[in-house]
């Protein structure tokens, strides 16, 4: 199924930030676990926060209460215990840090997706290195979040993310990081493909319009020099004729 990556804004009845909403609730109320996996309503997107920092963790689980679609199945703040908590509580949305105590958060997302294929991963930090993010889309995580998100902003994000979306919260680094895929994936093509710079500036000719008696007046070459190197093209590409290896350079993202 073809996924689509978006910025998400859409409000929603929960406002504020995290910790606007964890300097707001009584102390008592603190320590509230979440619900009973027993107890959640089955169309309820279930979330397992997997979050060590005790003032996030506190504005999730009081501003979830106030929406209707979403239920907390469990916290988890330490990461050894968190593929195993994943797969006992099979969540909808596993919402983790990049660090979660002294372990990996993109490591432990990574064994998720093994582990929980029915589980949605989507990295929720504070941290706003690029990197991370790379990594995190490099894994194929279904989402990545800033902490400092406005709630509905978040709330709207995982709801698009249970209806099969990809979604980041930077549209600056959304165009960034795919641009440097676009990158690697060319790069890759070439490595797979064999085609030296040299055999790609003859492709690149070709595709132009030139004919081997052009491009044989362009470098000094003699025809039949011309017609040998096309001939290595076309066999590291698998093809017969210059139509075809354009086309199959084209494919790859190299011309």
């Amino acid at each position: 199924m073809h996924t689509s990556v978006h910025a998400y804004s859409i409000a929603t009845k929960s406002e504020g930030s995290i910790e606007e909403i964890a300097a707001s609730v009584e102390p008592a109320t603190h320590s509230s676990p979440p619900l009973p996996v027993a107890s959640v309503k089955r169309e309820s997107i279930r979330i397992l926060l997997m979050v060590d920092h005790e003032v996030v963790c506190l504005g999730i689980r009081t501003a979830l209460r106030t929406e209707d679609d979403f239920a907390l199945v469990g916290e988890v703040v330490d990461g050894a215990s968190a593929v195993k908590q994943a797969m006992q509580l099979t969540p909808d949305i596993a919402l983790l840090d990049v660090r979660i105590g002294t372990a990996d958060g993109l490591g432990i997302a990574q064994q998720l997706l093994r582990s929980c294929p029915q589980t949605r991963v989507v990295i929720f930090t504070a941290c706003a290195e690029e990197d991370f993010l790379f990594r995190a889309l490099r894994i194929g995580v279904h989402g990545y979040l800033q902490q400092s998100l406005p709630l509905h902003q978040i709330f709207s994000a995982l709801r698009a993310v249970q209806r099969g979306e990809r979604v980041l919260n930077d549209s600056r680094a959304v165009t960034q990081v795919l641009g440097e895929f676009s990158r690697l994936t060319r790069e890759s093509e070439r490595t797979r493909s064999g085609l030296n710079d040299q055999e790609l500036a003859l492709l690149h000719l070709v595709s132009n319009g030139s004919s081997n008696k052009d491009i044989a007046a362009r470098y000094f070459w003699s025809e039949v020099t011309v017609k040998r190197r096309m001939q290595e093209i076309y066999r590291k590409l698998e093809v017969t004729d210059r139509t075809q290896a354009v086309a199959a350079v084209m494919r790859m993202g190299l011309l």
